[in-house]
């Protein structure tokens, strides 16, 4: 099974990219399911480094803020629980393990703030499930984005980009290039 991205031509990662994991398997090869996940995340997050390293940094956040985001979820929801069967004492000591200074309020007020905040988790765990569905979603425009970027690759260059060919690591290194490339030119414009 190729598990890194240097294994792959860009064609082949584009296919990768809109969900075909047999890209990954050899000949007769059967993949598993979680092996064939971790290793497109893999290969994808190398290709970010690459070719977006600043664009990486910003999926990273995404991902941690979606991982704070379900355990303040499960963290409320296991405390709304404990104050159902009526345990505010042991929901007082979650709250102060979370860092609220819950020690001395008032069984009220623990519910309340349980709500509050339950309410808050599953409201920001919706906003970032959506941004992440409106991805998934755009996945049927990813073809077109690499065609438009090799296409300007191409005209930057001068020289022929063969999908089939070029393997995906050369081709993030052209991106990374290029976008670099264009910086330093917008740069140079606002110092004249």
């Amino acid at each position: 099974m190729k598990e890194r991205l240097e294994q792959l031509t860009l064609s082949q990662f584009v296919d990768l990219v809109c969900g075909d994991t047999s890209v990954l398997l050899g000949n007769h090869e059967i993949g598993n399911p979680n092996k064939l996940a971790a290793a497109t995340r893999s290969i994808v997050l190398e290709y970010r480094a690459i070719a977006d390293p600043g664009g990486t940094g910003s999926y990273f956040k995404h991902v941690e803020d979606w991982i704070k985001a379900k355990m303040n979820v499960i963290i409320f929801t296991m405390c709304g629980n404990l104050v159902s069967l009526k345990q505010y004492g042991r929901a007082r000591e979650v709250l102060v393990d979370y860092g609220l200074s819950a020690s001395g309020w008032p069984d009220s007020r623990v519910d309340g703030t349980i709500q509050a905040k339950l309410a808050q988790s599953q409201r920001e765990l919706q906003d970032l499930e959506a941004e992440n569905e409106k991805v998934n979603a755009e996945r049927e425009k990813i073809r077109g984005h690499f065609d438009a970027q090799t296409a300007t690759m191409m005209a930057h260059f001068k020289f022929q980009i063969d999908p089939d060919t070029i393997k995906a690591t050369l081709y993030a290194n052209l991106v990374a290039r290029h976008n670099r490339e264009i910086k330093a030119q917008m740069a140079a414009m606002r110092k004249k």
